[in-house]
């Protein structure tokens, strides 16, 4: 494909724009190297600058396989790892869950714990609790927005001693079951 000439218009326009620019290098250019067309695109590369390299993914290192690997808690998969992936996928059923949408913290609180230690003692697995989305909490906001009360505080209760005893591993709820408003809590068996 031929390249067309420029105008005399789009050649001072040129002109002035070069002339208000600044090198990327320590090379100074002279007003006649402008006007004389001697900077082209081949000798105006800096000559400083790193060799290229291949792209190649960088490895993560929360990201192992199987026994090392991590989830999207930032924490060790405690379980079996079959049923971590059925679990991840939705297609475990809780068998009880615990819906907290319209509580308070200090109702929330005991609600959240006698469950958990009622659900462990009934021999449950897999629970379900629900927090809540919370306003203005979709996870696509560039600039982060504060998570609903709820849905920030279960977990931090769930981390508490009294729970975390009794607790195996805690996830994000599948999208069927709740999603970002909801969490998985796969107790412990308990030693009876």
């Amino acid at each position: 494909m031929k390249r067309r000439k420029l105008s005399l218009e789009e050649t001072k326009l040129w002109e002035k724009v070069a002339k208000s620019t600044l090198p990327l290098n320590d090379k100074t250019l002279t007003e006649s190297d402008i006007s004389s067309g001697q900077i082209s695109p081949k000798n105006s590369k800096p000559t400083n600058a790193p060799p290229k390299r291949a792209l190649r993914p960088q490895l993560n290192e929360n990201i192992a396989i199987k026994k090392g690997f991590v989830s999207t808690g930032a924490q060790k998969v405690k379980m079996d790892m079959k049923a971590f992936a059925k679990l991840k996928k939705g297609m475990l059923e809780p068998e009880a869950w615990l819906d907290l949408h319209g509580m308070t913290l200090e109702q929330a609180y005991p609600a959240l714990l006698n469950f958990i230690v009622s659900s462990h003692n009934r021999q449950k697995r897999l629970v379900l609790v629900i927090t809540g989305k919370g306003k203005n909490s979709d996870p696509g906001y560039v600039i982060p927005q504060r998570n609903g009360v709820l849905r920030s505080q279960v977990p931090l209760w769930l981390k508490e001693p009294r729970l975390s005893n009794l607790i195996l591993q805690v996830e994000k709820a599948h999208q069927r079951h709740g999603g970002y408003g909801a969490l998985y809590i796969y107790l412990r068996r308990s030693r009876s």
